[in-house]
């Protein structure tokens, strides 16, 4: 009887695992909050057509394009260096709003104390507006006044919102992210090229945040009479991934000189397939846009998809 239990034993503990496919990351698990991130089975994963296309020289310091339902890493270029993001950091306190289940109508008189340097102001000390006038000029202009008076807003001091945002943070993958404040002028606000992936990932699977930064402009008419109208500065709207077969999901730019040009984004064919482009630390405008702009279309052309 001994010798039968402990051949049984062995048995067990030699039987090979079901290793995972290399590279593969499996999503985080699904948020209790109003974050809708993954689905409960795992994604079939995506097959490349040829092992000889590599992938897109980038001129961006930092890199990633992640399929969006499995979370694999198709491509990366120092895809787990954590730096500065710039203003794609606006998503995670759009998330942060949003989680905090701040009332959208409600209206915020916008103070001196939200005045931020740098970019256009695009609404002034003393405009009253609402919440959801705020997230508009926040994600579509980039705003950072806005953003500052969005965050405000909740009635958190700007310390316990970075703890919220940090938290967050963890809660959707994003392992290597740090934030100070809500709109990215900090160069303490730090993610990874991986991390801002699962960011776009969350934040897409918001139909509030996605209806937003689909817009190539907003029009908004302040409590006063005041009416103004502010343009995005995403240039890939408009552009062939947003025309059949594909569909351009919606993504978010960044500039501080610490962390150069920064811009993710995501799209889908016309089989459905989704995936998500970081460049972080681009030396030009026009360059992170173009290497999002090339990396979502390598890997649409790259790979396949297996039916499910």
């Amino acid at each position: 009887m001994f010798s039968w239990l402990l051949s049984v034993v062995l048995s067990l503990l030699l039987a090979p695992a079901n290793a995972a496919p290399q590279g593969y990351q499996p999503p985080p698990p699904p948020a209790q909050s109003s974050l809708p991130l993954a689905t409960a089975k795992p994604a079939p994963l995506p097959v490349r057509k040829d092992a000889d296309r590599l992938g897109v020289d980038t001129l961006s310091q930092s890199a990633a394009v992640v399929d969006w339902r499995s979370g694999i890493l198709l491509f990366g270029k120092n895809e787990n260096q954590p730096q500065p993001i710039a203003s794609i950091t606006k998503l995670v306190t759009a998330l942060v709003v949003l989680d905090l289940g701040l009332d959208q109508s409600k209206t915020v008189q916008v103070l001196d104390a939200d005045t931020r340097p740098g970019g256009i102001p695009y609404i002034a000390p003393g405009d009253t507006v609402t919440v959801s006038d705020l997230l508009h000029i926040s994600l579509i202009a980039s705003g950072n006044n806005a953003t500052a008076a969005l965050a405000r807003a909740t009635g958190l001091s700007e310390e316990a919102f970075a703890g919220k945002m940090n938290t967050l943070a963890a809660r959707i993958g994003m392992t290597d992210a740090h934030f100070v404040e809500p709109t990215g002028l900090d160069s303490g606000d730090q993610a990874s090229a991986r991390d801002v992936a699962a960011l776009i990932r969350a934040a897409l699977s918001s139909e509030v945040i996605r209806g937003i930064v689909t817009r190539q402009s907003f029009t908004y008419t302040t409590v006063e009479g005041r009416q103004r109208t502010v343009r995005s500065t995403d240039e890939l709207l408009g552009t062939f991934l947003s025309k059949p077969p594909y569909l351009f999901l919606g993504g978010k730019t960044g500039f501080i000189d610490e962390a150069g040009y920064c811009f993710a984004a995501a799209a889908q064919d016309g089989a459905g397939d989704k995936i998500i482009a970081v460049a972080l630390g681009a030396p030009t405008a026009e360059a992170r846009f173009s290497d999002v702009k090339a990396l979502l279309f390598w890997a649409f052309d790259a790979f396949r998809w297996p039916a499910e």
